[in-house]
């Protein structure tokens, strides 16, 4: 403010402020939210001979809106090409997602109709835009109709325009419109490509919609537009959420078959449908198979095989992931530590699953409070209430604040190993700092 008030001073003298100087108070007064002595700067800046870049210019205009003043804010697009600085497709495009954000479908239509008209670049990611944001409010038959009155002021369509209707349409479910936008594209004597397919795939698996899928499928194979590896996951990836396993598996099948390579993508989604209906003999076949056809395990695979394992309780196997995983230069995270002190204390290790805890210390990986809390309750279970007051001692050095679960397991831990007068003074003590309340149940 101190900067902008000496620029003003400067410019009643007659004297000309340095123009980058004025770039960044104008900068700094937008990102304050003080907008009209930004303007007040600017004019300053541009009656002295400076010309603003296209970045301060946008900054203003995204700051305008986003206060809901868009009449100022086309004034500005207004004098930019006065001050020898063009606006872009960002000015545009803020310009009108804030006026549909402000419901103002008809007037951000004619705003655009009335650029063209004063020689606006048809930019065709405005054009899409706007599209876009008149298919989403207005539906697409409005969209269709302001499509073809845009062709009469030099705006065309390409397959990208359809395709992001496509992509809008099928996101909120409206498989219908999507439908109707396909057939004003072949109208206008286009083709659907690949992009096109796989958006209406998405939609329809997401929906369940299997017999339209097939029909898709049926119309690709028709049109030479073969189903490709993004085609496939997409597949998968409907067909495992809604647990048509043997579907996915005939899927996987025909694309090895069609030549089309599966990659890690494909395989991870197979192996957590595997995981969770338990079929983990079947997960690690496919998995020891992965390097042979040269592909490589990802964090997110070891992942996926070493919780399906402990849950199991197979910590043998999930043990030997873990090792093979450190091997191949792939870090385990929280959640592969995670997985494997659950699954220790799932099978009563509970001396393993606090060697566990301790690797993750000794590794400054972040400790979540339920990791703990597993853990003091496994120990206090099996009777080591010392080794479970060790971990309580990790957890509060690593500022991590027990629960009342954890503490209620302390207390009953040490009730178990016959010291029940201790767990009574710790119990008040406990109630007494406020840590439980008195209704709490302990055994």
């Amino acid at each position: 403010m101190e900067a902008s008030n000496l620029i003003d001073v400067m410019s009643r003298k007659s004297q000309v402020p340095n123009f980058n100087t004025c770039v960044n108070v104008i900068r700094g007064l937008i990102k304050v939210g003080r907008l009209e002595k930004a303007m007040k700067v600017l004019q300053v800046m541009v009656m002295s001979g400076g010309v603003p870049d296209i970045i301060t210019y946008n900054m203003l205009v995204g700051g305008l809106c986003k206060k809901g003043q868009i009449r100022a804010a086309m004034d500005v697009l207004e004098d930019m090409g006065l001050s020898g600085c063009s606006s872009d497709v960002i000015t545009y495009n803020t310009i009108l997602r804030r006026m549909f954000d402000h419901n103002q479908y008809d007037q951000a239509i004619r705003f655009w109709k009335d650029q063209l008209r004063k020689g606006c670049p048809p930019y065709l990611i405005t054009f899409t835009v706007l599209i876009e944001l008149v298919c989403r409010h207005c539906g697409a038959e409005r969209a269709m109709e302001v499509l073809e009155d845009m062709s009469m002021e030099g705006c065309y369509p390409d397959i990208v325009t359809y395709n992001s209707l496509i992509n809008s349409t099928c996101k909120e479910g409206k498989y219908e419109e999507a439908t109707f936008i396909i057939v004003e594209l072949l109208s206008r004597g286009m083709e659907p490509n690949s992009v096109t397919y796989n958006t209406l795939l998405h939609c329809l698996c997401s929906h369940g919609h299997w017999d339209e899928v097939d029909e898709v499928l049926s119309i690709m194979n028709k049109t030479s537009n073969d189903a490709t590896l993004v085609t496939y996951n997409i597949l998968l990836n409907g067909l495992c959420k809604n647990g048509l396993l043997d579907r996915a598996i005939d899927f996987l099948d025909q694309m090895v078959s069609r030549e089309c390579t599966p990659d890690i993508i494909t395989y991870n989604t197979l192996l957590g449908t595997l995981v969770k209906e338990g079929m983990t003999d079947e997960v690690l076949n496919i998995f020891l198979s992965l390097r042979r056809i040269g592909c490589s395990p990802v964090l997110i695979t070891y992942n996926t095989l070493i919780d399906g394992l402990a849950k199991k309780g197979d910590m043998e196997k999930a043990m030997a992931l873990f090792i093979e995983m450190n091997e191949h230069g792939v870090t385990p995270d929280d959640i592969t530590f995670h997985s494997l002190v659950a699954g220790f204390c799932r099978v009563d290790l509970v001396t393993e699953a606090l060697e566990m805890l301790k690797e993750m210390d000794r590794r400054n990986r972040k400790i979540r409070t339920s990791t703990y809390g597993i853990v003091i309750q496994g120990l206090c279970k099996n009777g080591k209430v010392e080794m479970a007051i060790e971990v309580l001692d990790m957890m509060v050095s690593s500022r991590c604040r027990p629960n009342e679960i954890i503490y209620t397991a302390l207390v009953n831990g040490v009730a178990a190993a016959g010291m029940t007068e201790d767990a009574t003074k710790l119990r008040n003590k406990l109630i007494e700092r406020k840590v439980l309340k008195e209704d709490t149940e302990t055994e």
